[in-house]
């Protein structure tokens, strides 16, 4: 979790809640016993459209029926009025024999949800009736409650004029076809975040994108306007942006925060009428009361791990998903010699790496642990080195020069506190033998799970999210009992709980890493495998095309 940036004093209102913007379903349509495969309406029926680029008209099919218990003023069947917005209406006579009428869609049906409304004709006195009948009790208008009369026209389904169907009223449970919604939903996602930013959030929507690619979805990416302390300098998507969403779902790569800022950044309009999902990473079990609210934003959450997602959905009124980062690195083609000779590293030494982002929270990240366990594993007398990467030096001076201080006598240590590009990056990952994470919690761990696609051996704390994809077969997992915090530190409160990793057990992983080199090659091909089985962005795109999907059918 990055230290907050100067936010706008704005606050406007949440969307209203969840789930208020589907087009997808009806209202005023009921089942019954009486006929099972088919639908009746009360008095007035809305079936709700999608957008149907290819569709310039649907078909209703129904049927009128005689219901056994209809008598006197109930026997006469009801006639239909069908409507669709800016296209005449449709009257439909009682006839028996099932019947089918085009209905043509508005101009606009192809980018905008359309309605059809159903009214029945000639059910006003016995609608009237049954309401007499249940607000009175009196004994003979009882019958007519049961609204006989209405239940003789029946809806079977509704289907495009080509004859695939929409809605399919024999399936009472869910009418709305799912083959239909996979097959013409609109599936592309705005992805919305810090894309230039050069700091793990933006990385997370760069992430989203690479795997929308690999999927094949299309994808409108948008820059978010929010205030961020660190540098826009990451042009790798930059011929790519745009200013408005084009696609029906939008996911906000943010802190939770910051959701109240969006409106007053990008306008009301931006969020409205689409399906808004915010991402969100958090770094410990409990998920922060005063954060439930911004939930409101969102239809529904997605974090990149399922220890995120466990702790948001326990306090989240919306769906939590677990939406992993994609990982894709290519290693470069430069030789080990090149990589370290660019970064002034020596090439005869075995190298540790660290590296974190000062704009995230020291305590959290541990850079001391990192750097007590290099100590006590008595490697730099034996000509290893540590090598520590650190970005956002401006506004945490203070944390710079502590960790600066704590190397002094640690020889060989080399330091590294420019911004780099992504390439610059990569090639320092792959300039190092080892990479070392003592944190005290992650939401996910991108430089872990970056190094690991690297086939680089890894030494990580054994607990939060790093822990689900590193294990003792792919890697070096410390031991970490939990310790409750005795003062807040940023976000965290006191009280709460993270890792205190074991420095002589991760000491000990450094020792045997150092003096094994086949154990070097063989976990690290073991973590490169992981990570391409888990996490390359084919598949992350898929889960998010099964995602949309399955919101597309909302």
């Amino acid at each position: 979790m990055p230290k907050p940036s100067a936010a706008s004093s704005a606050q406007p209102t949440p969307t209203g809640g969840a789930f208020r913007r589907r087009w997808s379903g009806y209202e005023g349509i009921f089942f019954d016993e009486f006929a099972t495969d088919s639908a009746w309406i009360r008095e007035v029926g809305r079936i709700n459209l999608p957008p149907l680029e290819s569709c310039r008209a649907v078909v209703l099919h129904a049927e009128y029926r005689t219901h056994p218990a209809a008598r006197g003023r109930e026997t006469p069947l009801p006639s239909l009025t069908c409507a669709v917005p800016g296209q005449p209406a449709q009257l439909i006579r009682p006839g028996h024999t099932p019947w089918s009428v085009t209905l043509p869609l508005p101009a606009d049906a192809a980018t905008r949800p359309a309605t059809v409304t159903l009214r029945l004709g000639g059910v006003g006195f016995t609608n009237l009736l049954a309401w007499l009948g249940r607000v009175t009790g009196f004994g003979p208008w009882q019958r007519f409650r049961a609204q006989n009369k209405n239940r003789q026209l029946r809806l079977l389904r509704l289907t495009t004029a080509d004859g695939e169907v929409i809605y399919d009223f024999s399936n009472r449970h869910a009418p709305y076809a799912p083959a239909f919604a996979r097959r013409h939903a609109r599936l592309g996602l705005n992805i919305v975040g810090f894309l230039s930013a050069d700091l793990g959030i933006g990385e997370s929507a760069r992430a989203m994108v690479r795997a929308a690619d690999a999927a094949r979805l299309p994808t409108s990416l948008i820059e978010l306007k929010l205030n961020v302390k660190t540098s826009r300098s990451d042009r790798t998507y930059g011929d790519r942006l745009q200013e408005d969403p084009a696609q029906p779902v939008s996911v906000f790569h943010l802190d939770p925060p910051a959701a109240r800022d969006i409106d007053h950044h990008h306008g009301k309009a931006f969020r409205a009428g689409r399906y808004n999902i915010g991402y969100w990473a958090w770094e410990l079990p409990e998920f922060p009361d005063a954060w439930v609210n911004y939930c409101e934003y969102f239809d529904e959450i997605w974090c990149p791990s399922d220890f995120v997602r466990e702790a948001v959905a326990m306090q989240s009124p919306v769906p939590v998903l677990t939406m992993p980062h994609a990982i894709e690195v290519t290693p470069p083609a430069a030789p080990m010699n090149e990589l370290r000779a660019r970064f002034g590293l020596p090439t005869d030494r075995l190298l540790f790496l660290f590296l974190y982002d000062l704009n995230s929270y020291s305590p959290r990240k541990n850079p001391t642990a990192v750097i007590e366990a290099f100590r006590r594993s008595g490697l730099a007398e034996e000509g290893a080195a540590l090598v520590i990467k650190t970005h956002g030096a401006k506004g945490n001076e203070t944390d710079l020069a502590a960790l600066r201080a704590a190397v002094a006598d640690l020889p060989g240590t080399h330091f590294i506190a420019e911004t780099l590009s992504r390439a610059d990056l990569t090639a320092l990952e792959a300039a190092c033998d080892v990479f070392v994470s003592l944190h005290r919690s992650e939401g996910f761990g991108l430089a872990v799970a970056e190094c690991m696609a690297l086939g680089k051996p890894v030494i990580a704390t054994d607990w939060s999210a790093t822990a689900e994809f590193l294990d003792a077969t792919n890697g070096c997992p410390v031991p970490a009992p939990l310790v409750e915090l005795q003062t807040n530190v940023g976000p965290y409160a006191k009280g709460q709980r993270w890792a205190e990793p074991d420095l002589a057990a991760a000491a000990t992983a450094m020792r045997r890493l150092a003096g094994d080199p086949a154990l070097r090659t063989q976990l690290g091909e073991a973590a490169r495998r992981t990570i391409a089985e888990r996490f390359a962005p084919a598949v992350v795109g898929a889960r998010y095309r099964r995602r949309l999907e399955a919101i597309a059918m909302r």
